[in-house]
Formats: C-alpha cells, sequence, structure tokens
C-alpha cells in the first residue's frame, strides 16, 4: 500500500555513482536512527536505473535497504504484522542505521529488523550479429 504516486528521485550506489530511482512519496519521508532518507546532492550519472526490487541476478542495480516494522499505531491500508522494504537513498544513512534503530514511516513508529546492501546484478547479454537475416 503506499500514500502516494510514485516520484523519479536519486539513488547513489556503494560505488558512488548516481541512478535515477522510482520510489513512493513516504519513503522520501522516512527517518530512522535520527536520519532522513534525502536523495544524494548532484545529477544522475548513470543511464540505467537502480530498482526497488527483483532477484539478485537481474540487470542492473538493486537499491539497498532496510526491512522495517511496526512498532506504533498502523496507518489504515497496511497489516501489523506486516515487513516493509524501503530504499535508502544513500550510503551514508544506509551505513548509519543499526539494526533495533527506530524511526517513523508514514507518521507512525517503526524499527528496523533486517538490512540488505545494494547488489548488482548480471550484465546485459553481449550483441551477436545475425546469423540470418529477418524475413518480414
Amino acid at each position: 500500500m503506499s500514500a502516494g504516486r510514485f516520484e523519479q528521485s536519486r539513488y547513489q550506489s556503494n560505488r558512488g555513482n548516481i541512478y535515477r530511482i522510482r520510489v513512493q512519496p513516504e519513503t522520501l519521508a522516512l527517518t530512522v536512527g535520527g536520519e532522513a532518507n534525502d536523495p544524494p546532492a548532484g545529477a544522475v550519472d548513470q543511464e540505467s536505473s537502480a530498482r526497488v526490487s527483483g532477484g539478485n541476478n537481474a540487470i542492473g542495480v538493486k537499491a539497498r535497504s532496510v526491512t522495517l516494522r511496526w512498532t506504533g499505531a498502523v496507518p489504515t491500508g497496511y497489516l501489523a504484522n506486516e515487513l516493509l522494504r524501503v530504499p535508502i537513498l544513500q550510503e551514508s544513512v544506509w551505513d548509519n542505521i543499526d539494526l533495533d534503530a527506530t524511526g517513523t514511516y508514514l507518521g507512525s513508529a517503526v524499527v528496523v529488523v533486517g538490512k540488505s546492501a545494494n547488489a548488482f546484478g548480471k550484465s546485459p547479454p553481449p550483441t551477436r550479429p545475425l546469423t540470418k537475416p529477418l524475413t518480414p
């Protein structure tokens, strides 16, 4: 469940590159361990985008994230036992978040129950010349 539409933002990989990423507005409003989940400064310098979900073998970069559990009032549309995986947009913010850190998401109290580093998936397959011409 989301409080709003997806928005374009920026994501910094652990290599320092800045990618485009689509996130929900509440992702940008997350605070955890006293840290705001603000996008990195600077312009996007990668053609591809970071992704929030998907397997580690997919092409491109999968965003680092924290897994959150509700500890306060649960917002409408969410379940009390639901775990939330939220991307952390800057490496320095992620580095400063500890397990069991508390924060707020959608104005409700949460605790960090897991952390996942960013992952770089497979490279795109190499381009190969056609062995026979295409026919209409």
